[in-house]
């Protein structure tokens, strides 16, 4: 039960600004890649920023008591505190690829879909809790490399172009998967990083930089030896590829 809280909460968006808001941003932790020593300090602390109005790192993201807003932002879950996307997803499914045999969602669900209300670049970072905001969005002014995906057409956002995500991990379906016990990184089993049974963003990246490895983009298992682990080690946790 500790371990499943503890996956609950670590959710939150990397949260970049505009390069045309630089001077009043500056460059602070949002542009830093994880160290694996928790919040403080990390990607997403963003208590120095002018545009966290209330100078926390918490709040940007959750919110321990709601203000009887209309909007209801908590209703997403995790007492989040930020709008969320409306934009249409294109996901990548079995529509796109032969190789998926589990159940994927239709949209993005779950911590999926609270990490796209900054990463699909489609919803202000500035606004959260009272905050109407709506001013400083991620990419394309500062950095599309921190957007999920940068191919658009109007409110519709094609993600096929990056890891399925909503769906659920079922090693007897799909045998070539690895057991959902096996270890990922410091962070328990892979069962321990699932929202739900489903691999979601945060099944690969630690958002709460707790067990995240340093020097990496919050990720939970090296991918490189450079980041002192095996090349391709994070998806080579999950997929069975020991005939390669």
């Amino acid at each position: 039960m500790r371990r499943f809280c503890s996956i609950l909460t670590r959710v939150s968006a990397t949260l970049v600004v505009g390069a045309g808001l630089v001077m009043l941003a500056g460059s602070g932790p949002a542009m830093a890649v994880g160290q694996g020593d928790g919040i403080v300090g990390s990607p997403h602390d963003f208590k120095a920023e002018i545009w966290n109005f209330r100078g926390e790192i918490c709040r940007v993201c959750h919110v321990p008591h709601d203000h009887a807003l209309a909007t209801q932002y908590y209703l997403n879950g995790l007492l989040w505190n930020r709008g969320v996307s409306a934009a249409t997803y294109t996901m990548y499914n079995n529509a796109w690829s032969s190789s998926i045999d589990n159940v994927q969602s239709p949209q993005p669900d779950g911590i999926s879909k609270l990490c796209l209300s900054c990463h699909d670049g489609t919803v202000a970072i500035d606004q959260f809790d009272t905050q109407v905001g709506g001013n400083i969005f991620m990419g394309p002014e500062y950095g599309d490399n921190r957007v999920i995906s940068i191919f658009r057409d109007g409110s519709n956002i094609d993600l096929r172009g990056t890891h399925p995500l909503s769906i659920v991990y079922d090693d007897t379906v799909d045998t070539g998967l690895r057991p959902d016990t096996t270890t990922m990184g410091t962070s328990g089993s892979i069962a321990d990083v699932l929202d739900f049974q489903k691999v979601q963003c945060s099944s690969c990246h630690d958002v709460h930089d707790e067990e995240s490895v340093p020097g990496t983009n919050l990720l939970r298992v090296a991918n490189t030896a450079a980041a002192g682990g095996e090349a391709s080690g994070l998806c080579l946790t999950c997929h069975n590829k020991d005939n390669r």
